[in-house]
């Protein structure tokens, strides 16, 4: 018997997928980790007033994190986050009818309150270059996976909402 050429393929294995779906996650907690570390440890606060700035960032952490939450109750068993999709339906509801990637949205604005908080200038420049990175890189993760699953209604969803911010002007 004749062997068939087939072109080679990489073949999703468990392995693939748990190296997947594990990068993502440990590339974020490191994110926050420093952070945190950042923000309570290394002593260069702004010059801003100091209860006006902690108002400000528990604001933004309990924003943050009902926005986060919002977010969770719309998509239940699936919060527990992996890359891909567990659902058999593209949530389009709640806060997602506005952000694709609404619970990184509040995760970034709730990260940011702290080093606010903490009046940590050095902390929101590590917010900036290393949690929101990691958030948009396991987004985009998320966007590649979605779009393979559900094809033309992701296509046509995502061209109505932003990616991690509200599309502004005329909604499709």
């Amino acid at each position: 018997m004749g062997q068939r050429n087939r072109p080679c393929v990489p073949k999703v294995t468990r392995v693939n997928q748990r190296r997947n779906e594990f990068v993502p996650v440990i590339l974020n907690l490191m994110a926050a980790t420093g952070v945190l570390l950042i923000s309570f440890s290394v002593k260069m606060s702004t010059p801003i007033f100091a209860i006006g700035a902690k108002r400000l960032g528990l604001f933004l952490v309990i924003v943050g994190a009902a926005f986060k939450g919002w977010a969770a109750i719309q998509i239940k068993e699936a919060f527990w986050g992996k890359v891909e999709p567990e659902l058999e339906v593209l949530v389009t509801s709640g806060p997602y009818k506005f952000v694709r990637h609404p619970m990184y949205l509040g995760m970034t604005i709730a990260y940011t309150g702290l080093p606010v908080a903490l009046r940590s200038w050095l902390g929101l420049l590590a917010v900036v270059l290393l949690f929101l990175p990691s958030e948009i890189y396991r987004a985009r993760l998320e966007d590649k996976a979605l779009h393979s699953k559900f094809g033309p209604e992701w296509e046509r969803y995502a061209a109505r909402t932003g990616f991690m911010w509200p599309r502004l002007g005329k909604r499709k």
